[in-house]
């Protein structure tokens, strides 16, 4: 969130929903209860153990990765003209 607002030169705010909120409103969409769990279980566990890197991006484009900032700088209108759901 600040890569892209530094991108945007604007303030952006993230705003953390609850994960039993979340699992309440996935399980609303009629997901099933075990891969919900699955789902938040593994959406935490990235917050402390991120994942691997790897060549993968590389091997299928034939182009080296791009940084997360030069990636927002490509996408900055679309961040300039979408609102908040």
């Amino acid at each position: 969130m600040r890569i892209i607002g530094e991108v945007i030169d604007r303030p952006v705010v993230w705003t953390e929903t609850p994960e039993e909120t979340a699992r309440q409103e996935t399980l609303a969409q009629g997901w099933p209860p075990a891969v919900v769990d699955g789902v938040l279980r593994a959406q935490a566990e990235l917050v402390t153990t991120p994942g691997p890197l790897t060549s993968t991006v590389g091997s299928v484009t034939g182009a080296p990765a791009r940084t997360f900032r030069a990636w927002a700088r490509d996408h900055e209108r679309n961040f300039l003209t979408s609102g908040p759901n």
